[in-house]
């Protein structure tokens, strides 16, 4: 049965909270209306990010609370993350990232202390290829298209569970590629740090269909956003009752305790991969011999990644020519289809730290270059090289490189 009111915040006051920061700080703080809920209520979004930074070499994150109405905890843990967004502790993820928050994508639900929305829709699931159907969903894929993030979080509240834990999951992703482990893996640190916030939790996938899946085509924000975008998609969820809960404060510690570890990534490098920020530019394969986006910046590596991502069918195959030898590597790219008119970049591996005599691509010696050359870098005990091709027709590509012989 539904409440007479709503739990705070409700959905008045996450629209007073959004314009008193923006009024606070008009230079960091953009509020726009994404949409409008079925019964007329505003569904905003708040963009923070440095404006003295360069915007095409800025990451796009983003979070998205309140698809349920009667979870405020991802209501209150939105509002709690702007609030750091705008602090002067964040002044390095401003400058690197532009992070976009939706945080009441059901405001009729939460007027109403609804699950779903009044017409008994779901947001969060309401994400076929197709496109959304309710005017909540349409306008949480009116912020998501443009932005193509590389980071996404659905922020949840595990109802009626009391004092219980929180939780980090992910959705199900494309085999033969490394995203599970790297969702696994972030999902793990995000839930650490709600832990060392004084709240037990639990890792796992999306397995159950109200959450997210099984299965990559699962209609939810979680899998439509990593399907479209190639985005470190994850959704996390608070235990909270409403009448056995732990405290508001502790709910929105933890909660902004997961999104601080989740932010951190993008301000750091995974070490298999060239460029810093989130580790989504693996777009098919493994670091060792995969697909990866190039680009001199966020904004040419972001179109690099959606290009490629959007024909990773059509990468068939990634030959490494058996046996490796040591010093000469032979690896043949198998892509059909129409010609590939974006930046793309074919990586691979030797063992120890090892210098590059030349690449050659098609033949062709290529320089070192990041968006039609080569690049590297080397891990503990690796070098990598990605080799870029600024066009990539159809049939059988091959990337050869020769390397210094390897010391006793």
């Amino acid at each position: 049965m539904a409440k007479s009111k709503a739990f705070s915040p409700t959905p008045d006051e996450v629209v007073a909270h959004l314009e008193a920061l923006q009024r606070a700080h008009p230079h960091l703080v953009e509020v726009t209306e994404a949409g409008r809920s079925e019964q007329g209520r505003p569904i905003l979004a708040a963009a923070v990010t440095a404006p003295e930074a360069p915007a095409d070499d800025k990451q796009h994150v983003l979070i998205v609370g309140g698809q349920h109405g009667n979870e405020e905890g991802g209501r209150m843990i939105a509002l709690a993350t702007l609030d750091w967004l705008v602090s002067r502790v964040a002044t390095a993820t401003r400058r690197r990232q532009k992070v976009v928050i939706v945080p009441c994508v059901n405001p009729d639900g939460a007027e109403l202390d609804l699950h779903n929305t009044p017409a008994d829709v779901a947001p969060n699931l309401d994400h076929p290829d197709t496109g959304a159907t309710s005017p909540e969903g349409r306008a949480v894929e009116a912020v998501a298209r443009p932005l193509a993030p590389e980071a996404f979080v659905d922020l949840h509240a595990r109802g009626y569970t009391g004092h219980s834990f929180g939780m980090v999951l992910f959705p199900d992703t494309k085999v033969s590629t490394e995203d599970g482990t790297l969702l696994h893996a972030i999902a793990a640190d995000m839930a650490r740090a709600g832990e060392a916030a004084g709240m037990p939790h639990a890792v796992h996938p999306l397995t159950w269909p109200g959450w997210g899946g099984p299965g990559i085509d699962h209609p939810s924000t979680t899998c439509w956003v990593y399907r479209q975008f190639k985005s470190i998609s994850l959704l996390t969820e608070v235990a909270e009752d409403d009448r056995y809960s732990y405290p508001a404060a502790d709910r929105v510690r933890s909660g902004l305790a997961k999104v601080k570890a989740l932010l951190a990534w993008g301000n750091r490098r995974h070490p298999k991969l060239y460029y810093s920020g989130y580790p989504c530019g693996l777009v098919a394969g493994l670091f060792v011999s995969g697909i990866v986006a190039v680009g001199r910046s966020a904004a040419e590596r972001r179109a690099s990644r959606l290009a490629a991502w959007a024909r990773r069918a059509d990468f068939l195959q990634i030959d490494r020519c058996y046996p490796e030898r040591p010093d000469d590597r032979r690896i043949v790219l198998h892509f059909r289809g129409r010609a590939l008119r974006s930046p793309v970049g074919l990586q691979t591996f030797v063992r120890g730290h090892r210098r590059v005599r030349s690449v050659h691509w098609n033949g062709r010696v290529l320089k070192p270059a990041e968006a039609a050359g080569w690049t590297t870098w080397q891990d503990p005990c690796t070098t990598y090289v990605v080799a870029a091709a600024a066009d990539l027709p159809a049939g059988e590509h091959e990337l050869r490189i020769r390397y210094e012989a390897a010391g006793p």
